[in-house]
């Protein structure tokens, strides 16, 4: 493994128009700049706990793997933030507070539901330390109501993106 690197990430076969991520390391210190949310459907969990110092807030989708909830949350900007391994997520982009209280303001006045965090296009960038490699990373995929983990290798090249979820998996996520 080195120690410096640099890289910038696109999509598979350049299946993305756009750039997905830079990446800049120094041990375990990373400066990542993201040019756009992430493009695959499924949350994604990490191999390693790591702490995230975005200098952009941005908006994440998460899910909750006990009760298996989706939800929108803002990573607030100039704050560390703590993600255990198992944090499985999505980023969607960088937050938009404008555009958000306009929603939430039109939900109030028309009595609708809550709004989530929107988004807007632009740069997120972080700064993140990585910690030690400790399990195995993947996707968490929701099929038919079945949710599936499934290993990243398969599911970026191996079709998994598009496979079913077997009803028996659906415990096991």
């Amino acid at each position: 493994m080195n120690f410096f690197g640099f890289e910038t990430i696109c999509g598979v076969d350049r299946e993305h128009a756009t750039p997905f991520l830079t990446r800049a390391k120094i041990g375990r210190l990373r400066l990542h700049i993201f040019h756009r949310g992430d493009a695959d459907p499924d949350p994604h969990d990490h191999p390693w706990d790591f702490w995230t110092f975005p200098l952009t807030a941005y908006v994440e989708e998460v899910v909750d793997r006990g009760s298996m909830n989706v939800f929108r949350q803002v990573v607030p900007a100039w704050r560390w933030s703590y993600r255990p391994a198992e944090h499985t997520h999505r980023v969607l982009g960088r937050y938009d507070s404008l555009a958000t209280m306009e929603a939430v303001m039109g939900a109030f006045v028309f009595g609708t539901r809550r709004v989530p965090p929107q988004c807007q296009p632009g740069k997120i960038v972080t700064i993140v330390w990585q910690g030690k490699s400790n399990r195995k990373w993947g996707f968490l995929r929701n099929r038919d109501g079945n949710w599936c983990w499934t290993p990243w290798r398969e599911y970026v090249f191996g079709g998994g993106k598009h496979a079913p979820c077997e009803p028996s998996d659906g415990g096991s996520a």
